[in-house]
């Protein structure tokens, strides 16, 4: 089985969306844009008397997505690498 070459288009994307952070700072940015929406979501039900919490659930999952595929793929992809 071949690894997948560090140097293509795609892992460079992937370095660049993850930005050189570890999980503890994926994760310290998840909470924080979490937080930001709960905050949002507040905001929006005491000003305008609108509930978004329908939105919170797909956005949730799209922002765990930004945070963590790039990091894990990456995080794979060296492990293999080094291995073999």
């Amino acid at each position: 089985m071949t690894v997948p070459q560090q140097s293509s288009p795609f892992f460079q994307q992937l370095r660049q969306i993850n930005g050189d952070r570890g999980f503890l700072a994926n994760l310290g940015g998840f909470f924080c844009v979490s937080c930001m929406m709960g905050l949002g979501n507040l905001f929006s039900q005491s000003l305008f008397h609108e509930n978004m919490a329908w939105l919170l659930g797909p956005l949730m999952v799209m922002i765990a997505l930004y945070f963590f595929l790039p990091y894990f793929i990456l995080l794979l992809t060296n492990r293999r690498s080094s291995e073999g």
